[in-house]
């Protein structure tokens, strides 16, 4: 309850630019405890010379699997299959800057690359898939249109179809001192 990111991902699946060879799945004892999905994304600089890229998310891990390496091992493995892949120059993401630079990602403003928008956030990342990828390379990152559309009432909607859950917090909840 409260978030949209399982919404996201059944949308993400009926998408043109989902890339199903890059969706995986941990598994913990029998139990899927984690997964990563991607969609192809471009960085569109002004002289036309656009650059197809693609972009992950939600990569998400149980809360009761966290801390385990179980995420780190999700990108590391997807990222090696991005590449073999082929067709693609590089990863944009955004995530914690704490967290996706362990990983080999650097901020997107190293490589002048801002959101769609022309904005840049410590929290846009990238990643070559080969060594000088993005060279001579700057402009807009453009994420698949999936990521913006998430209407609350549809997501409202699609969760009347589960069993009532109760928010869990960490501690005390945010709106009681």
């Amino acid at each position: 309850p409260g978030c949209d990111e399982h919404y996201l991902v059944r949308k993400m699946r009926g998408v043109p630019g989902f890339v199903p060879e890059l969706a995986f799945v941990a598994e913990l004892g029998g139990k899927i405890v984690g997964n990563i999905m991607y969609t192809k994304s471009q960085v569109e600089d002004a002289e036309g010379d656009d650059r197809d890229t693609l972009t992950f998310g939600p990569l998400s891990v149980h809360p009761d699997c966290q801390r385990q390496g179980i995420g780190e091992a999700l990108v590391r493995r997807s990222l090696k299959e991005a590449s073999a892949l082929g067709g693609y120059d590089a990863v944009l993401i955004f995530g914690h800057p704490e967290y996706y630079p362990r990983m080999g990602f650097s901020p997107a403003s190293d490589f002048g690359i801002t959101d769609e928008d022309g904005k840049s956030h410590e929290a846009l990342m990238v990643y070559e898939l080969y060594a000088g990828a993005l060279d001579r390379v700057s402009g807009k990152l453009i994420c698949d249109p999936v990521y913006k559309d998430l209407p609350e009432e549809e997501v409202e909607a699609f969760d009347a179809k589960f069993p009532p859950k109760q928010k869990k917090y960490k501690g005390e909840p945010k709106n009681q001192k």
